[in-house]
């Protein structure tokens, strides 16, 4: 999930950088029964591919790195899943405050921002138990 918005940068840059590029830009569509047809294109599977490969070797040469991973993700979940989008919601729908949804949804948020502390600190703690064992 996190890694999309990297998959659409170097997509992005590298289709402008190399406009003529059929290995970029060439679509092939896959039919395949009772489902809707599938566009895809070479670059797409093998950047993706690569990616996925390199992050499998850089977790297995690096020894703490699933511990690195769950104090990203424990810093990264509640701004960018909870926060902001709760906070979007409110001016999109223009909700008043101290409203009954109001309420509810920045409860939600503050339970979510506590339980996102939480891994935090559990994400450290194993990180350091990690480091002295």
């Amino acid at each position: 999930v996190y890694s999309q918005p990297v998959f659409a940068f170097i997509e992005k840059c590298l289709s402008s950088k190399y406009p003529n590029q059929g290995f970029i830009h060439k679509f092939y569509t896959i039919k395949i029964p009772c489902l809707p047809p599938y566009r895809t294109n070479l670059f797409r599977i093998c950047f993706r591919t690569a990616y996925v490969a390199s992050s499998t070797g850089i977790a297995m040469l690096f020894p703490y790195f699933n511990e690195v991973l769950g104090v990203l993700g424990a810093l990264n979940f509640w701004p960018l899943t909870i926060y902001f989008p709760v906070q979007m919601y409110f001016v999109q729908k223009k909700v008043r405050r101290w409203s009954q949804n109001w309420i509810l949804l920045q409860s939600f948020s503050l339970v979510c921002l506590f339980i996102s502390l939480f891994s935090l600190v559990g994400s450290i703690e194993g990180l350091i138990s990690e480091k002295l064992s």
